[in-house]
């Protein structure tokens, strides 16, 4: 977790840069030279450890590179990301599954739940999840519908309930290399990542020891597809509704 934590900083780093060198972020960020003419080591080995997974950005640290990228690299949006949350080994509690899918963007609350806001009480009501909002929030095909999704499996998880912690994962299987291509940071890091989440809902064994395959050669074949042609159609193995249910409940209005 905390390689794809530190990677992924790293990743946001030499995406801004444009360089994948320690030596070379060690320079462009914070003015500093390698030892000896001719070396190749890093003054620090600060940002080499952040790639390597063995250590993460201090506050102060965070603070400059937004300083020097002119707030364009946000760690701390990359550090406090959700995503980690959901990748420990026991899924969060309830209540904190609840939370983050209340702080999710408008579009997903309008699909989870009848309003997207809370209501007088500042409550929302939390319901399970059926089919037809689950592939709407797995088209938005965005970071925040891949950890909305992944709240869900945990939901299912937490409630030993299969078919609502199978769905959302496939779902989330199928956008992974969509949010890879637009996030370069995530994608620095891909392969560990996709272990993290493999390990907890791709690898899942069902009713009747039923497992599913979600390979990993599918997400590099789709990256390359993707880099050539980012419209591309790729394969999808949760279904292929593309209705979104905001235009369904308006035609039922209608």
């Amino acid at each position: 977790m905390k390689r794809c934590k530190g990677g992924a900083c790293y990743g946001a780093l030499a995406s801004h840069f444009g360089t994948d060198s320690p030596k070379q972020l060690e320079w462009r960020v914070d003015g500093r030279r390698p030892y000896g003419r001719d070396s190749d080591a890093a003054a620090s080995n600060k940002y080499r450890r952040w790639r390597q997974g063995k250590a993460l950005p201090h506050k102060e640290t965070i603070l400059h590179v937004a300083s020097r990228t002119a707030m364009s690299v946000r760690l701390d949006d990359w550090i406090d990301l959700p995503l980690w949350e959901l990748l420990a080994p026991e899924p969060p509690a309830m209540q904190r599954i609840h939370e983050l899918l209340e702080e999710s963007p408008t579009a997903i609350r309008r699909i989870l739940f009848m309003d997207s806001s809370p209501d007088r009480l500042g409550r929302y009501r939390h319901s399970m999840v059926n089919r037809q909002q689950t592939l709407a929030i797995r088209n938005q095909y965005s970071l925040d519908a891949l950890i909305a999704l992944l709240c869900l499996a945990r939901k299912g998880e937490v409630l030993d309930d299969d078919p609502h912690h199978f769905l959302p994962s496939a779902c989330a299987f199928d956008i992974f290399p969509r949010v890879l291509f637009a996030h370069q940071p995530l994608r620095y890091v891909w392969q560990e990542l996709f272990s993290c989440i493999e390990r907890i809902f791709w690898k899942r064994s069902y009713v009747d020891g039923m497992h599913y395959n979600f390979p990993e050669s599918s997400v590099r074949s789709s990256l390359r597809a993707l880099d050539v042609n980012p419209s591309a159609i790729l394969a999808c193995m949760s279904g292929k509704n593309t209705r979104l249910v905001q235009q369904e409940q308006s035609k039922s209005a209608g």
